[in-house]
């Protein structure tokens, strides 16, 4: 072997051994990321977690989720909205998605993102200039992409070697659907099938830990019960059905007059409870004379007609230095609802 030829073997054997190393370190961090995935407990902390370790382990600037708009993924985010969900996600048109990424189950790269600006959040547009739009699949559907986004035009171009970021979609793809197996499984447990809001059993665990927090942050807690007036003449009246629908519909407006702190839940019937963080009794009857309101400005339906809807509630405050129990925190609610029942009644 001549001298040339020697050194030219040397330095493609040292170009070899690099490029193992980096694809060893790239395995290695690949390998990190799954094993964060897999130690997730709910979706929020596994669509954060995910979010930032690729963004800090592959020093990128954003990465985000595009989703479809099918209805499994309208629930995703309805759930990261619920459990306070950090990471950067869009809705996008199935339609429209599956034209941008040519139904790829490849991973996509491209430094002219001019025609996927439908793909980024509106505030990153003019900082993105390339991209790698990772394929996410549950059951055999394109669900839409994890989104690896570059102020580098050259980080992302086209025919460059995607091996690992395939393997990357695979992971989060896998990950995703595991994840969201397991909290349809809790909110089959955990939610009432009619409203989609908690039911009973989750109101036991939600309201130990608001009373635990409200004594550590030394912040007050109130919990409002809310009893339908003369539900049972509106079944008579409109049937069960219609009886249902009207539930759902209270159930809804309820909820948007609340805040993201606030939970809401169906106790039994035409019972619900609202707990309501850091509120005082008199923000909380403030929030319920409200709620009424909006009833009344918005009844309910059956058919083209109007259903009046009404409760009645009862509040429970406690201040931080109270050592109340749940189970006393709901008597005392209950008490004051029956009296604003008896009031109404005389």
């Amino acid at each position: 072997m001549s001298s040339s030829d020697y050194k030219h073997a040397t330095h493609r054997l040292a170009a070899l051994i690099q490029q193992a190393r980096r694809n060893e370190a790239i395995a290695a961090k690949l390998f990190d990321i799954e094993l964060d995935m897999l130690r997730a407990t709910e979706l929020s902390e596994f669509t954060d977690g995910l979010t930032e370790q690729v963004r800090d382990r592959f020093e990128l600037d954003e990465v985000w989720f595009a989703l479809t708009d099918i209805e499994d993924n309208r629930r995703i985010l309805a759930l990261l909205g619920e459990q306070g969900g950090l990471s950067e996600r869009l809705l996008v048109g199935t339609v429209d998605f599956l034209r941008l990424t040519e139904n790829s189950d490849a991973p996509v790269l491209s430094d002219n993102i001019r025609h996927l600006q439908q793909l980024i959040p509106r505030h990153l547009r003019t900082r993105i200039r390339s991209l790698a739009l990772l394929p996410l699949q549950m059951e055999g559907r394109l669900v839409g992409a994890l989104i690896l986004g570059s102020g580098d035009a050259a980080r992302y171009q086209p025919g460059m070697e995607s091996f690992f970021l395939h393997q990357l979609a695979i992971k989060v793809s896998a990950g995703l659907t595991s994840i969201w197996a397991r909290e349809q499984l809790r909110l089959l447990a955990t939610r009432d099938p009619l409203t989609g809001l908690r039911n009973r059993r989750d109101l036991e665990a939600v309201l130990e830990q608001e009373l635990g927090r409200s004594q550590r942050n030394e912040q007050p807690l109130a919990l409002l019960f809310l009893d339908l007036d003369d539900f049972k003449t509106i079944n008579d009246n409109w049937g069960h059905e219609s009886g249902d629908a009207c539930l759902v519909h209270v159930a809804q407006r309820m909820q948007s007059m609340m805040r993201r702190e606030d939970s809401l839940f169906r106790f039994a019937g035409d019972e619900f409870i609202a707990l309501l963080p850091g509120q005082t009794e008199e923000r909380a009857e403030h929030i319920a004379e409200r709620m009424k309101a909006d009833l009344t400005s918005n009844p309910a339906t059956a058919g083209d007609e109007p259903i009046a809807v009404s409760f009645s509630y009862g509040i429970a405050c406690i201040r931080p230095e109270a050592n109340k129990t749940a189970d006393e925190l709901l008597r005392l609610a209950d008490q004051r609802l029956y009296d604003m029942k008896r009031r109404l009644a005389d």
